[in-house]
């Protein structure tokens, strides 16, 4: 049965945080949220600076400048929102130290610590930008809470551009690469990508929901995201490789 949600997008303001309008879990639950979704923007700010020193193709430096800047842009948008909750950006990161090491976050964790080369730029745009669009447009944009809700009105402008980017690029790699190694990659990169929407089911999760902080659970948005990529893979004639089936997924 469905959850049915307690606040309606866009229903809730840090004012009415303030003046305990709203129920007292909320505020934990959003907080840990906003933390989470800062980070990912963070480390991907991190990935794009990175990628500008390892990838040898001089033609993409633009577009990864430009992703450089707008990712940066992002981050701050939702450390703004964390702010107008009295939560420093310091702090908010230092939140999410034990939630660094879960599966969930492997993808823009290895993006902006370890990812080297223009196949690894192009899988962590598909495993980063195609989930980051669908985790904001789907969940975020419409959040109980006002300000995130714009934050990902905004971020969705550019996320647009960003999965494009990603999408052309794996064209791209098949024939500057070949189909064999970029199928290397995708063995790689597809288990981080679908664990990146995190565990399904999860009492954090069902929360968000609660809340209306969330629209779906991790698990349909992973599925979705299968879908859309396999679609794609197809077309190039490369084949996604088999995950097991639970989280965190691993490729078998």
């Amino acid at each position: 049965m469905p959850i049915r949600r307690k606040y309606a997008p866009r229903e809730v303001s840090a004012a009415d945080l303030r003046v305990g309008r709203v129920d007292s879990h909320y505020e934990k639950i959003l907080v840990r949220l906003l933390a989470a979704h800062a980070m990912a923007e963070k480390l991907t700010a991190f990935g794009y600076e990175r990628a500008l020193s390892t990838c040898d193709d001089p033609s993409l430096r633009p577009t990864i400048e430009k992703n450089l800047i707008e990712e940066s842009k992002h981050a701050r948008l939702v450390y703004r929102a964390l702010a107008e909750l009295g939560v420093s950006e310091k702090s908010a990161d230092r939140m999410m130290i034990p939630l660094m090491k879960a599966p969930s976050f492997e993808a823009p964790r290895f993006f902006a610590e370890k990812a080297s080369g223009e196949i690894d730029l192009i899988m962590a745009a598909l495993s980063l930008d195609m989930t980051g669009l669908m985790m904001i447009g789907v969940n975020y944009q419409d959040s109980s809470y006002a300000p995130h809700s714009r934050a990902a009105e905004l971020i969705m402008e550019d996320e647009a551009d960003h999965e494009v980017f990603a999408s052309e690029l794996l064209g791209d790699a098949v024939q500057k690469f070949g189909k064999k190694e970029v199928q290397a990659a995708l063995k790689q990169w597809l288990p981080r990508a679908v664990n990146f929407f995190g565990p399904p089911g999860s009492g954090f999760t069902y929360d968000c929901i609660l809340y209306g902080l969330k629209a779906r659970d991790n698990q349909e948005l992973a599925e979705m995201y299968v879908t859309v990529l396999e679609r794609r893979a197809d077309q190039l004639g490369l084949k996604l490789p088999q995950l097991s089936p639970s989280y965190p997924h691993r490729a078998i």
